[in-house]
């Protein structure tokens, strides 16, 4: 019989590739408002995150925080398979007007691939944990504490 999960008690992270910094800084103040309460929003939702995936380009998963505001990430959704514990939400790149370069997107979606293979081979819950610690994951009270600054 197949494992089938049904979700509600997991924990939704977030990652920054490079970290937050690096995704905030060409951003107005308006706009880093918009993403980081997009994230808080999905990531405090019981539902898992890949249901607000805007659209898919090869792996990426695109998430719309804005009017024009595009979050190209990679979500990898009930880990570590057979106990799941965990969503993720590993922000790859952060486009505020939606004008993306098509050669930098092919490299994006090779690195979603090698995001969502290095995730999912991770086996039990200490190794995601020890992983989101390593990657300095965000969870919603987290996002909470940085829109409050």
């Amino acid at each position: 019989m197949a494992y089938i999960p049904l979700g509600g008690s997991e924990e939704t992270h977030v990652i920054f590739d490079g970290g937050i910094p690096t995704h905030l800084a060409d951003l107005s103040a308006s706009e880093q408002r918009d993403l980081l309460t997009k994230l808080r929003n999905i990531a405090r939702e019981d539902a898992p995150p890949d249901g607000y995936v805007y659209e898919q380009i090869g792996n990426l998963d695109i998430i719309k925080f804005s009017g024009t505001g595009r979050t190209y990430t990679k979500v990898v959704t009930f880990i570590p398979e057979r106990n799941t514990h965990y969503h993720i939400i590993y922000v790859l790149y952060v486009d505020e007007d939606h004008d993306y370069d098509q050669g930098g997107l092919g490299k994006l979606s090779q690195q979603a691939q090698q995001t969502l293979e290095m995730i999912t081979n991770l086996e039990s819950v200490k190794d995601v944990e020890t992983y989101l610690e390593d990657q300095n994951s965000l969870t919603a009270d987290d996002l909470d504490d940085l829109l409050d600054r």
